[in-house]
């Protein structure tokens, strides 16, 4: 069920070119466009770090393959340049990253920041997942604002290997210093649960964030990826801890 429009994967070089500081791997959301990241690639480039900005599709039989490219890509340009390979992912995108670790102990990722993971979501979302079984090849419309979503609707086989992502994560399998930003307010994501796998990882540390001030026509929590979706003021301070974690 491809998109004839589908986004690619992109890379976003900073104009710092002789003093880069490391390159990140960034990735999006479910249904989400990619593109909607670039906001945050562009960050990272006035920071002097290259971003590769991975296209996961909608296709989640291909979701790992593709992440797993896009990791080998990363990793091989952060070696030529000698610098540190970071991860930054937005729900889905976070839970890849999260899987990815957990089933590659000796990869190179030295720091990582979750924007709302899809590793801790609500009871009511595993619904969709076990719909599946009943209705392999429906899909239900996209809740998300219209200007942010790849595809009006999202299918029951993606929620399904969502959930099959979760359950292969495991409390002990994270000792990298990791910046969670969530909204307590998240429609999809168990802000408590996600909270106390934070707190059983010594190395991660929890920013809260709301998106009272945002613009946008909808209040969306779960939504935390641009200035537009947050609010002035709450994405400069996301900016800001980012920074500061990542030490740029």
């Amino acid at each position: 069920m491809a998109s004839n429009t589908e986004e690619k994967s992109k890379w976003f070089y900073t104009e710092f070119k002789e003093d880069t500081q490391a390159v990140v791997l960034l990735a999006h959301g479910l249904n989400l466009k990619p593109s909607k990241m670039d906001q945050l690639a562009s960050f990272f480039n006035s920071k002097k770090c290259d971003v590769l900005r991975i296209s996961l599709g909608d296709n989640p039989d291909r979701w790992e393959e593709k992440f797993n490219n896009g990791y080998d890509e990363a990793l091989e340009h952060a070696q030529i340049l000698e610098r540190p390979l970071y991860f930054v992912g937005y729900s889905l995108g976070a839970l890849m990253g999260m899987h990815f670790l957990a089933t590659h102990p000796h990869h190179q990722i030295k720091k990582l920041s979750l924007f709302a993971p899809a590793s801790h979501t609500r009871l009511y979302t595993r619904i969709p997942s076990l719909l599946f079984y009943l209705f392999p090849k429906s899909a239900l419309p996209s809740f998300n604002l219209p200007d942010y979503r790849s595809r009006e609707v999202t299918t029951l086989l993606e929620y399904k290997k969502m959930h099959e992502l979760q359950k292969e994560i495991k409390e002990n399998d994270f000792y990298l210093p990791t910046l969670v930003i969530q909204n307590p307010k998240d429609e999809l994501v168990d802000s408590s649960e996600l909270t106390k796998f934070a707190s059983s990882n010594s190395y991660w540390s929890t920013l809260e964030i709301s998106n009272r001030e945002s613009q946008l026509p909808k209040k969306y929590h779960h939504l935390m990826i641009d200035e537009n979706s947050c609010g002035q003021p709450m994405w400069q301070k996301i900016l800001k801890n980012l920074t500061a974690h990542f030490s740029l």
